[in-house]
């Protein structure tokens, strides 16, 4: 967890450069952990990040924060969250005490992950006081505190505070938003009354910086930047653009990965966790979905697994016709009550194998020979008929697996909510799911495909769903435009758009922009995790819709193939 007393003294510092003296008009709790201040920051205060003064405008800010063990976090927020109709306890306690009140500092408590956000507000005879709503951010013992401090700690512009070494706030607690009681802790406890006792001294270093500082610097330097503010604020993105995480320092620990600057660290923060729970949110979103496919691929499999068996024995066909025409042969040599006759097989005879090889033929005594020898023959018919209907059952299945293992693909995928709602509307229509139902339907928002640009700037377009695979393919590239696919892996279908001139999508002059195309069908297909992936690709004419195929299933000529290592961009 990145969130360690650099990023939070460095948070505090961009809020109370953004957000002193701006007002406290609305306190909302959407969750048990978490709050969201609605702040209206006048022009002459509002120095740049979320509340920039526009035409010397109030700006109205959402300051977010968060006590969940998972993810304690403070930053100004870009999102919209809706007000509960009915607000817990706490909420209706800060509504009480700290609404209409102005914020006049916010600090950093020494070097520990706590921030101190110092209002001033009137009690309820009219007298003016000061108030500190505290957020610790200390994993599972992270809280939100409204404190009344002490007479002598009243004072936020105090040289002591100001200082990187400022003490503790004291005073007596008004409320948290998790009461911490003797039973749960005998060293602290935090609820209504009690004085505000610190938390055990320490640096507040995540394990990431504990290891950053072993690479090349110590922790002086990043202490020495933390001092004179020297902030960089930087996402860290693996080869596949997926953010892996933050800081507010450029790090050596992460020199493999792809440094993305933030506007602001409010920014950085935000996009961290949005995005980490932007995945779970479309996990749990798709768990139906993805639980429907997996179940019906379990039986698809097993059902190639027994045909594979069946077809293997079906093979054995040839042995019964052999037996039959071995007793047809041999009639003179077979009586009636037999169980069973050794016969010579005249087609093993050889120079080296002069009398042949000797089989044993199982009959049946109720029947006579010409009898045994039709009931052999009546095997064989049906095995091979039998192993035809097999085969054609296993292309079927194989087929299918191959189909809706491209619904997998797109579901791990799918980066917005309304990509999911594409895929159930598809799987709904074609009876592997069931349609949500949540009142009156709403329509589905059809999202654009995904498009990139190749290094030489052509346009590189991605099917998200087989819907607009078809569309894709079929409608919107052009004859000459160069079409890609996994090489027999379930995936997208990718279009590397041509450059205005006849059959440019298979030239070598741009091979460079058909790898970095390669590279993204290879990374949006179920081979993504995959080295080395074979991709075929050839120009759009050459790829047709055979009559009656399921969506997103093409067939195609003239391909070459490539093998290249997935990547997004």
């Amino acid at each position: 967890m990145p969130f360690d007393h650099f990023v939070v003294g460095a948070i505090a510092q961009e809020l109370n450069d953004t957000i002193c003296g701006g007002k406290i008009e609305k306190i909302y709790q959407p969750e048990k952990d978490e709050l969201i201040l609605q702040i209206n920051v006048p022009p002459s205060d509002a120095s740049g990040g979320t509340c920039t003064d526009i035409a010397g405008k109030r700006r109205k800010c959402e300051l977010y924060l968060s006590s969940n063990s998972n993810r304690p976090a403070l930053y100004l927020s870009t999102i919209k969250t809706g007000n509960p109709q009915n607000p817990p306890g706490f909420c209706m306690l800060l509504r009480k005490h700290i609404l209409n009140g102005r914020i006049s500092g916010v600090k950093q408590a020494g070097s520990e992950r706590i921030v101190c956000i110092y209002i001033d507000t009137t009690n309820e005879l009219g007298f003016s006081q000061r108030l500190i709503l505290l957020l610790e951010a200390m994993g599972k013992h992270s809280n939100i505190i409204l404190l009344e401090p002490a007479d002598d700690a009243k004072h936020l512009l105090s040289e002591n505070e100001n200082s990187a070494s400022a003490n503790f706030p004291q005073g007596r607690v008004i409320d948290s938003i998790k009461r911490v009681y003797e039973n749960v802790s005998r060293e602290r406890q935090i609820y209504p009354g009690v004085p505000y006792t610190p938390p055990p001294p320490g640096k507040g270093i995540s394990p990431i910086m504990s290891e950053e500082i072993t690479l090349k610097y110590d922790l002086a330097h990043y202490d020495a930047l933390a001092a004179a503010q020297d902030y960089t604020p930087l996402l860290y993105l693996n080869e596949q653009g997926e953010i892996k995480d933050f800081h507010v320092f450029r790090l050596e620990i992460y020199a493999g990965f792809r440094a993305c600057a933030a506007g602001s660290v409010s920014e950085l923060i935000e996009t961290f966790y949005e995005s980490r729970e932007r995945a779970g949110r479309l996990k749990q979103k798709a768990s139906d979905l993805d639980q429907a496919l997996k179940t019906r691929l379990d039986k698809l499999l097993l059902k190639q697994q027994r045909l594979l068996e069946d077809i293997e024995r079906a093979k054995d066909a040839d042995a019964y016709r052999r037996k039959g025409e071995l007793i047809t042969a041999n009639m003179h040599l077979i009586e009636k009550g037999m169980s069973e006759v050794l016969l010579t097989d005249y087609a093993s005879i050889t120079p080296e194998n002069e009398t042949g090889d000797r089989i044993r033929v199982t009959l049946n005594p109720q029947y006579t020979a010409s009898q045994n020898a039709q009931k052999y023959f009546k095997k064989y018919n049906k095995e091979k008929n039998a192993l035809v209907y097999k085969q054609e059952q296993l292309k079927n299945t194989s087929a299918e697996i191959n189909f809706l293992e491209s619904y997998q693909v797109f579901l791990e995928n799918a980066a917005e909510d309304a990509q999911i709602d594409e895929l159930r509307e598809e799987l709904s229509a074609l009876g592997y799911a069931k349609q949500k139902r949540n009142g009156q339907r709403k329509p589905v928002i059809r999202p654009a495909y995904l498009e990139f640009k190749s290094s030489s700037g052509r346009s590189i377009f991605v099917g998200r769903n087989n819907r607009e695979n078809d569309e894709l393919t079929l409608k919107k590239a052009k004859p000459d435009d160069l079409w890609l696919h996994t090489k027999d892996i379930p995936g997208s279908h990718v279009i590397l758009a041509g450059d205005g001139t006849t059959g440019t999508g298979d030239t070598a002059a741009d091979e460079q922009s058909i790898r970095e195309a390669a590279a993204i069908a290879a990374f949006y297909s179920k081979g993504k995790q995959s080295s080395n992936v074979p991709v075929d690709y050839t120009l759009v004419k050459y790829v047709k819709k055979p009559s009656g195929a399921k969506p997103g299933m093409v067939i195609f000529t003239h391909n070459k193939t490539l093998y290249v290592e997935p990547k997004k961009s």
